[in-house]
């Protein structure tokens, strides 16, 4: 079987290894082993909770959750499995040949692990603040310091009333501020979010996924048309507020308020 890792970059913007690399960074945080390493099992139930609600992934859906049945028929047991499994050129090429599975089916597949699965680590926590506010300023100061600059880092250090406290003691940063950022960056992990559409959401009403949960998209989307019409901004047809609706319902709750 012929492997043109060319087409790795083409699909997914990296070259294999950063790929990877990428992948398992992201995997490597508690919070995300212990609520997005799905079993191959559940993870063909996830790509219908994800994408089911538009007719117009019904293709993609339809082929992921395909791909993911193979995948799960080689006796591959969760994500981190399948990611140890072809985490080289060398792994790869003999995982696809013994398993008969096409390379471009293995890409698909990694490429939605990584960008409708798992939470994007691409946020800095300055991004989410008014940078002109010299004392939010000084936290994110601190709490760089302490090794936590981006937004899976604060989620993994500041996602349970317990770990808030922890950080308080440790940091001397208000209990307030660390579950003000920590909801911000809680919203980075929908997919393809950015730190711009965050700081939208949360000048329009929404500043936590809880409060996406609670209301129903036609609600949003009347709440932020209003808020993007005062601001004298069109609203963009790249954001998709029936699906950051949504996706705010399905993706794993893992922040304790």
């Amino acid at each position: 079987m012929e492997i043109d890792w060319n087409i790795v970059k083409k699909m997914t913007l990296w070259d294999y290894e950063n790929l990877i690399k990428k992948i398992l960074k992201v995997l490597s945080y508690n919070f995300v082993q212990e609520h997005y390493n799905h079993s191959l099992r559940e993870a063909g139930t996830y790509v219908k909770k994800m994408l089911g609600y538009d007719p117009k992934y019904e293709e993609y859906a339809s082929n992921i959750t395909n791909i993911l049945k193979k995948i799960e028929s080689l006796k591959v047991e969760n994500y981190i499995a399948l990611v140890r499994r072809v985490e080289t050129r060398q792994k790869c090429e003999e995982f696809v040949r013994r398993a008969k599975l096409p390379f471009m089916d293995l890409i698909s597949a990694l490429n939605y692990i990584f960008r409708w699965v798992l939470p994007f680590r691409n946020v800095y926590l300055r991004q989410l603040v008014e940078t002109s506010n010299e004392v939010h300023m000084e936290y994110i100061k601190r709490l760089k310091e302490h090794d936590i600059e981006l937004n899976l880092d604060i989620l993994e250090h500041g996602r349970t009333k317990e770990a808030r406290i922890k950080l308080l003691e440790e940091t001397v940063i208000p209990e307030d501020f660390i579950l003000y950022i920590v909801n911000r960056a809680d919203l980075t992990r929908l997919p393809y979010m950015s730190r711009k559409t965050v700081n939208h959401l949360c000048a329009g009403g929404y500043d936590s996924v809880d409060k996406l949960v609670q209301a129903e998209s036609g609600k949003v989307i009347e709440d932020m048309k209003a808020y993007f019409d005062k601001i004298g901004v069109k609203l963009s047809g790249f954001i998709d507020l029936k699906g950051i609706t949504h996706w705010a319902k399905t993706i794993p709750k893992i922040v304790e308020t």
